[in-house]
């Protein structure tokens, strides 16, 4: 199967959470090389064509890759077959692991079980603020807003009065539990938008494994950004100028 053929196959999935579960299933069997091979020409006619549905196969293909539901031996035959067919770019969409950005002690402070959500209110026990994160009340909802407990912005996400601004919002905010930023990534819905990924991205508390897959899927503009900030973590920055050094030999094949 070459990359054509995937980005036909997944085009005929309308839903993308479907998508997801599809590859995960393909990725966990075959033949590791050439699907490597395969994903590879996807990443590049991504960064070389404007061509909306490999844009959306590589967005299910990110997903896939970092999906927890990705058999670990899946995921390290795909990393190892990446690495030694020199396609660092695919092999990175398989890291499972990331430095710690977040200090033990002020994650612990994040996660305490009871917040106030505002000054003057009283605090609040985790329950009630899960339960608040259902509200359909603007007021109560730019409170939640300020919550950083994953589970609390997992409810929130799939709040239907929740904007696209308000996700930016939790997104960019820092410090910021690691595991909230990833619930954001990992959400069907909001990990597509290019304003939520741009903050996942640049906020410093975002897991580089997840970051680097975000990257992936940015546009050229957007690479040579994160390439020319010098606060993003290194690696991060090499993985972009690999994207950005495929995406200039556009017009050239």
């Amino acid at each position: 199967m070459g990359p054509e053929l995937l980005i036909d196959r997944l085009k005929a999935i309308r839903e993308p959470e479907m998508r997801v579960a599809a590859l995960v299933e393909a990725l966990s069997g075959g033949d590791p090389d050439q699907w490597v091979e395969v994903l590879a020409g996807i990443v590049r006619r991504c960064h070389t064509t404007d061509d909306a549905d490999a844009q959306a196969a590589l967005e299910a293909i990110t997903r896939a890759a970092g999906a927890e539901r990705l058999p670990y031996p899946a995921r390290q035959q795909l990393y190892q077959a990446a690495t030694q067919l020199g396609h660092r770019v695919v092999a990175r969409l398989f890291l499972a692991a990331s430095p710690v950005t977040m200090p033990e002690a002020q994650l612990a402070k994040q996660l305490a079980p009871e917040r106030a959500l505002k000054a003057s209110g009283r605090p609040l026990t985790l329950g009630e603020r899960k339960s608040l994160a259902r509200t359909r009340r603007r007021d109560l909802i730019l409170l939640v807003l300020r919550d950083p407990h994953p589970d609390v912005i997992a409810i929130l996400l799939g709040n239907p009065h929740l904007t696209e601004t308000d996700v930016v919002t939790v997104a960019a905010r820092r410090p910021a539990v690691p595991e909230t930023l990833v619930k954001i990534a990992e959400h069907p819905r909001w990990s597509i938008r290019h304003a939520v990924k741009r903050a996942l991205v640049w906020n410093p508390s975002t897991p580089l494994d997840v970051a680097l897959r975000l990257a992936t899927t940015l546009r050229a503009a957007e690479l040579r950004e994160i390439a020319a900030d010098e606060t993003l973590p290194t690696p991060l920055r090499g993985h972009v100028a690999e994207l950005l050094a495929t995406a200039a030999t556009r017009g050239t094949a």
